[in-house]
């Protein structure tokens, strides 16, 4: 196994749409096109040639970044790789000087996200996509 993690990496909407459904998530493949390279960051990591981790950030640029997607290959995962992408791109955002960088996730990832160094808050979500109306 050998790592490499890109930055801003050339992606095809294909590759994270396998990689979503690797994970169990809906592949969103055609949504996926009209998204990636036009966030304000990604982070990758490679096996080779293979994506086995994924990340995206979007932001203003200045006072907000909210991290997205964060992806690792089941056959990937517990090897430090999701905290090393989440590394990478608190890192270009501090350095971006972008005042604050939030997050969504389930209960049961609090532990790798306070081990990234979020602090824990209470917050609310609407998806749009699974309401009835």
């Amino acid at each position: 196994m050998h790592l490499q993690y890109v930055i801003n990496p050339e992606l095809e909407a294909e590759d994270v749409a396998v990689l979503r459904s690797a994970v169990g998530w809906e592949c969103r493949k055609d949504k996926l096109k009209k998204v990636i390279g036009f966030t304000y960051m990604t982070a990758a990591c490679f096996d080779g040639e293979h994506l086995v981790g994924f990340v995206d950030v979007i932001s203003d640029g200045v006072d907000d970044a909210l991290i997205r997607n964060l992806l690792v290959h089941p056959n990937y995962q517990r090897k430090g790789i999701a905290l090393n992408l989440l590394k990478k791109v608190i890192e270009k955002t501090r350095r971006d000087q972008v005042k604050t960088i939030n997050v969504l996730f389930e209960p049961e990832l609090v532990a790798l996200y306070q081990k990234a160094g979020f602090s824990i808050i209470k917050g609310g979500i609407i998806d749009n996509e699974a309401e009835e109306f």
